[in-house]
């Protein structure tokens, strides 16, 4: 068994979540409330090593008044990361799931109250069941594009919402970032939900499987 997972997401309309330079400032307020309303309405949201490294996110709801604040997921499978970042500073709690993990890293990290899940080899079909095992019964997936692919190569996902930014980055980080599907076998979705963005810019776009 695993949870529900949202893939959830703002692109340009050439499909890429981050410029050549990591540049990936692509949502108007509006869409912003839209993401952190969803924060509040999951168990957790997941998100890979390099969305940390790049972004230093906090992954927390700024909805009010919030449900709670959703457990903090990421994967990193060497533990390379700096143990200052938010999400290792600040509450909710946070999960590192790794194969080999830095052990000193490791210590620190723990001693803040992140719990590291070591799993080897590392896929998101053992994660996601893992998450599974430990409550999560609904998961927001934020990024980045390998993540992203991941998830949808090893079939482990049921809707995915993306909002259209009306940016065109030409190259960078595409939404799903991999090496591909032939075209015959690639994932086939529904259309569930069009929405025009208040800022009469940007359209939220609701795909299910």
């Amino acid at each position: 068994m695993r949870p529900y997972i949202i893939i959830f997401s703002t692109i340009t309309i050439d499909g890429k979540l981050a410029s050549v330079d990591h540049f990936s400032e692509l949502s108007c307020p509006y869409d912003k409330e839209r993401q952190h309303i969803l924060r509040s309405e999951v168990d957790a949201i997941l998100v890979g090593g390099n969305t940390v490294r790049l972004d230093n996110p906090s992954l927390t709801s700024r909805r009010s008044p919030v449900r709670k604040d959703p457990v903090r997921v990421v994967i990193s499978k060497d533990l390379n990361l700096n143990p200052s970042f938010k999400v290792f500073q600040t509450p909710p709690p946070t999960i590192v799931y790794s194969e080999n993990p830095n052990p000193l890293i490791k210590k620190e990290v723990e001693e803040k109250g992140v719990k590291v899940r070591v799993i080897n080899p590392l896929t998101m079909k053992s994660l996601t069941e893992d998450l599974y095992a430990l409550g999560v019964r609904r998961l927001m997936v934020e990024g980045g594009g390998k993540t992203i692919w991941s998830l949808i190569r090893e079939d482990c996902f049921d809707e995915i919402r993306v909002t259209i930014s009306p940016r065109i980055f030409g190259s960078g980080v595409s939404l799903a970032q991999g090496e591909g599907f032939p075209g015959k076998i690639s994932p086939l979705l529904k259309l569930k939900a069009v929405e025009e963005c208040q800022c009469g810019q940007e359209v939220h776009l609701i795909y299910v499987r």
